[in-house]
């Protein structure tokens, strides 16, 4: 069933935000402003990504729950962002939300047209794409409010456009749960992790004469009851300081050449720092580009096994993530594998981001090089100590592995009925169950 075309400024006005002064970014403050950062590639909202603003803004700069804002802007390399939407969440953490200058604000003029089908519509990549460089295959990284608003689009009845949105709105909420579920039992895992090493509890309470907490005389076992000076002060009897570098197997990347087809296209998985992971969730999943066996023989890229952590070295520094299928990446980042244990090295890796930024390069951090490694010092328990919360936090990552492949493929899900439904017409089934 075909759909009418409507002239999107019929029913929109589309406007920018506040062009604000990174003075009046702060680290607190009652309002938020969204920003480029604030937009998913393909559409959606990342969450945490507002920055707390002070400043002055005006009462058109508000952003209620529900509006529709417009990736006005984009310097991703693939242009991937650009006239993507997104939908401004609840918060309980700012009671205002404003939006920049970089962004496209929907105003609704004439009622027909649901500001969630307006989202959901330009999710399709068909139409986002159309508005946001036409036909000509530009690069232009810029999309003017009237260019969006001359756009030609299908649009149902209201009936229509509700089923739509409740279908899109059970897969994406079952994304949330999955995303939300991923983060609990990493930050479960990481909790374990500095309770162990780090701050030592189960041998603080050895040597107050008690058991430590939730867990079982064989783990209890493995820890000291005392501790001992070291040169970085007072770490548990038996264990040592040693550099971060002599319990891992450190990995280079390389990119083969971008001018040889024969090397691209094919079955392995080449990461960069763009393909990290958000939300804080701790595997690479999914990624653009893929190289050829050829392509790996040819390059300084080196495959590295499921479980690897990869970091990110420069540009963005210290982002994380693990390696979930046989991988390459390219120079900007390093793979380290862990000796003993895999998630003991990723979160290992995860408290020391901080520390290796500054003994980098002081504070003012460009690159992570090799050497950086070496540098860096940290406690090292007994390899049984390691092994053991190997046995926690496996599983534990190897469910978070499962809820993110798992969030791709409803990714997929989504995208393919929203094409379907809005470019082809299909009709929702009164009876269809969504698992």
């Amino acid at each position: 069933m075909a759909y009418k075309q409507v002239l999107l400024g019929d029913y929109f006005k589309f406007e920018k935000g506040l062009g604000y002064k990174g003075e009046f970014l702060v680290e607190d403050s009652e309002v938020a402003l969204i920003g480029m950062d604030s937009h998913e590639e393909g559409g959606g909202y990342k969450e945490g990504s507002e920055k707390p603003y002070s400043g002055p803004y005006k009462p058109e700069h508000v952003a209620e729950t529900g509006d529709v804002i417009f990736a006005a802007t984009d310097l991703t390399q693939g242009g991937d962002v650009l006239g993507s939407p997104l939908m401004v969440p609840e918060s309980d953490k700012f009671e205002t939300f404003i939006y920049s200058h970089h962004l496209l604000k929907a105003f609704q003029k004439r009622e027909g047209f649901l500001p969630e089908y307006l989202y959901n519509l330009y999710r399709v990549k068909k139409y986002r794409r159309k508005a946001a460089y036409g036909d000509s295959g530009s690069t232009v990284r810029a999309l003017p409010a009237d260019v969006l608003e001359e756009q030609l689009i299908p649009l149902p009845d209201l009936k229509t456009q509700e089923s739509i949105n409740e279908v899109i709105s059970l897969i994406d909420q079952q994304i949330e749960n999955n995303k939300s579920l991923a983060k609990n039992l990493e930050a479960l895992a990481q909790s374990i992790f500095r309770s162990w090493f780090v701050d030592f509890e189960p041998v603080h309470a050895k040597a107050r004469g008690e058991k430590p907490f939730g867990m079982d005389d064989e783990t209890a076992a493995l820890f000291p009851d005392s501790f001992e000076e070291s040169e970085s002060g007072l770490i548990p009897r038996g264990w040592k300081i040693s550099k971060f570098s002599e319990g891992i197997n450190l990995i280079s990347g390389g990119t083969p050449k971008t001018s040889e087809p024969a090397y691209w296209d094919g079955e392995i998985p080449w990461y960069s720092v763009t393909d990290a992971p958000k939300d804080g969730m701790c595997f690479f999943t999914k990624t653009s580009k893929h190289i050829t066996s050829l392509g790996l023989s040819k390059s300084a890229a080196k495959l590295v096994r499921p479980g690897v952590t990869i970091i990110s070295a420069r540009g963005t520094v210290g982002k994380l993530a693990i390696v979930s299928i046989p991988s390459v990446f390219n120079q900007s980042c390093y793979g380290v594998e862990g000796l003993i244990s895999d998630s003991f090295t990723y979160f290992q890796l995860k408290g020391l981001v901080s520390k290796m930024k500054n003994v980098a390069h002081g504070g003012t951090f460009d690159t992570i090089t090799k050497n950086t490694f070496d540098i860096i010092e940290v406690v090292e328990p007994s390899k049984h100590t390691i092994n053991e919360y190997e046995k926690y936090a496996g599983p534990l990552l190897k469910k978070i592995e499962q809820l993110n492949h798992e969030i791709d493929s409803l990714k997929s899900l989504s995208d393919s009925l929203l094409s379907n439904l809005i470019q082809l017409g299909w009709e929702i089934p009164k009876d269809l169950v969504l698992p």
